[in-house]
């Protein structure tokens, strides 16, 4: 169940598999459930007031990440189940793909609204630093999916 590096004793690769998958699966439920019954919670909140950050355009992107968790939480749950790792390599290649388009129509939509921040340089920096955010997203899963295409081109 544990391999040994050096003086370190590191879990398998099948237990870092299963864990993953776990994860994946407790994330995707999370996020689905979050995105689509507690969005208006992502607000700012002053004097007892609640002020979404988040406009009506956030549901258009919607229409992509749902199916996306769906795809993520059912292709884990295979996973596990079966322990299929060349279905697994090959899926988690194409979840890469999703997630940045996912991605990508996220920043294009831009569903947030800083303007009710109390001060226009917060409302400023907060827009530049989440649009950075999602710029580095995307090229951290474009990476992911390089790399995984060429390791699976290697096999």
């Amino acid at each position: 169940m544990y391999r040994k590096q050096g003086m370190i004793e590191l879990p398998s690769k099948r237990t870092s598999r299963t864990a993953t998958d776990i994860y994946m699966i407790v994330l995707s439920v999370s996020m689905l459930i979050f995105f689509n019954f507690f969005r208006d919670y992502i607000a700012f909140y002053h004097d007892g007031v609640r002020e979404p950050l988040i406009t009506p355009e956030f549901v258009k992107w919607l229409w992509i990440r749902n199916p996306t968790l769906g795809f993520v939480l059912i292709t884990h749950s295979i996973s596990l189940a079966f322990k299929n790792y060349k279905f697994r390599d090959r899926v988690l290649i194409f979840l890469v793909i999703l997630e940045v388009a996912s991605t990508a129509i996220l920043l294009t939509l831009f569903p947030f609204d800083f303007s009710i921040l109390p001060s226009g340089d917060v409302a400023k920096w907060s827009e530049l630093g989440l649009k950075l955010a999602l710029i580095l997203t995307i090229v951290v899963y474009s990476t992911v999916g390089l790399v995984r295409i060429f390791k699976s081109i290697q096999r």
